[in-house]
């Protein structure tokens, strides 16, 4: 409905909207095209933009205090664009003490009492709390007796499938619960970023639950079209993957490489023309089981992201990779590529991304745990097979404004009650 007035607190939001592939990036952005007035409430640690203005406010936040980086031994948070550098575990002083997280202290306590300022000046009609970190939906906890509606968007999962180690005592363990049904509960509504998550706050925890996929961006169109990107050599089958192989969810680049290994053992012709190309990071392992199959990896190095998007058009099949744990997983680099008309090679089984391949028609999906399975589909993309078989279909539900319009409707029912 136009004119809604709408505060977002999330606390990943970068200066560099559109490119740091945060959800709320593109659907801030898309529900001010839907005519609602958006607020986003974030932290400073990322840095500011000129063209925050109003819209956009920053608090004080504590991770980006140099002095305290420097004492815990943290590197230096990267300006907007850059890349992150990589990250020590954090000291458990801070990842194994705070419910539900260190950013409780540093951020959300600050950012509560700003967005309750802002919901009195600003005559907020809903407020979304987008976590994780699942500190932010404390916020909502926080709101005096009489608020506006709020809507607790989740990510990830918080409980279920959760991204961190259980904690150390059975104190900690209960207060998340509590926290986590808490906020599930005396929300007016919740939404889950992929379906499992959805379902699982509906079955498990009784909220009132949307499913809101996140999708891609067609802002960055244009953008992508002025960029150059890695030239490929023509002669070969290209097979692209950009960002990191390893994560935090277990994925594993091991049965990739064993299977690179088995075509070129086993048909050593094919295996002369295939080249998987990779655009990212890769941890010392990871180079090392390179070493053994050169020349059938190719590492280009840390590539900025519109770059990063060119080389993905570029290819003839693109890579993605999951663990085989944790229904769902659905990362956005899936809808990157599923943007990028290109077949895909979804090392993904019993998850989200599994299930969106397959019923888009965008690729083939094998366990990313079996070698074997990984090779047939290798040699798919090197016979032509797997670009014979691309039928992309009912792809306009992960391209915004979609998404946006889908989170439209879920505020408009939680504010209708």
């Amino acid at each position: 409905m136009s004119g809604r007035r709408l505060l977002v607190a999330t606390y990943h939001y970068p200066p560099d909207p559109g490119i740091g592939g945060r959800r709320w990036d593109a659907m801030s952005a898309w529900l001010r095209e839907l005519g609602y007035d958006v607020t986003v409430l974030t932290t400073t640690a990322w840095g500011e933009s000129v063209d925050d203005g109003s819209r956009v406010l920053r608090t004080p936040d504590l991770v980006a205090s140099r002095a305290l980086r420097r004492a815990l031994r943290r590197p230096e948070l990267p300006h907007a664009g850059r890349q992150m550098p990589i990250q020590k575990p954090a000291p458990r002083i801070l990842a194994d003490v705070v419910v539900p997280d260190a950013y409780l202290l540093s951020w959300a306590l600050r950012a509560a009492a700003t967005a309750r300022r802002l919901i009195a000046e600003r005559e907020i009609e809903c407020l979304i709390t987008s976590g994780p970190p699942h500190s932010a939906h404390l916020i909502g906890l926080l709101l005096p007796r009489h608020h506006p509606p709020w809507i607790a968007d989740f990510r990830d999962g918080w409980r279920y499938e959760p991204l961190r180690p259980p904690w150390p005592t059975g104190v900690q363990e209960r207060l998340e619960a509590r926290l986590e049904r808490a906020v599930a509960t005396r929300a007016h509504g919740a939404v889950g970023a992929t379906a499992p998550i959805a379902r699982d706050l509906i079955a498990r925890l009784h909220s009132r639950a949307f499913h809101v996929s996140n999708g891609w961006d067609p802002r960055l169109e244009p953008l992508i079209a002025r960029t150059s990107g890695p030239r490929l050599d023509p002669n070969t089958i290209n097979i692209v993957h950009t960002g990191q192989l390893r994560g935090l969810r277990g994925r594993d680049p091991k049965p990739l490489f064993e299977a690179m290994g088995k075509v070129r053992q086993t048909q050593p012709d094919v295996a002369d023309r295939l080249r998987v190309v990779l655009a990212g990071r890769l941890e010392a392992t990871d180079t090392e089981l390179i070493g053994a199959i050169t020349p059938g990896i190719v590492h280009l190095g840390h590539l900025e992201p519109l770059a990063a998007l060119v080389l993905q058009r570029t290819a003839d099949a693109l890579l993605l990779m999951t663990s085989s744990r944790d229904p769902s997983q659905a990362t956005g680099k899936l809808y990157e590529y599923l943007a990028a008309g290109r077949p895909i090679i979804a090392l993904a089984e019993g998850n989200e991304a599994a299930t969106i391949v397959r019923e888009t028609g965008t690729g083939v999906t094998v366990s990313p745990d079996d070698p074997d399975q990984i090779a047939r589909a290798l040699l798919r993309a090197a016979d032509g097979s797997l670009s014979e078989h691309y039928r992309p279909r009912g792809l306009e539900r992960y391209v915004y404004p979609a998404p946006a319009i889908a989170f439209a409707e879920a505020v408009e029912s939680v504010i209708s009650r």
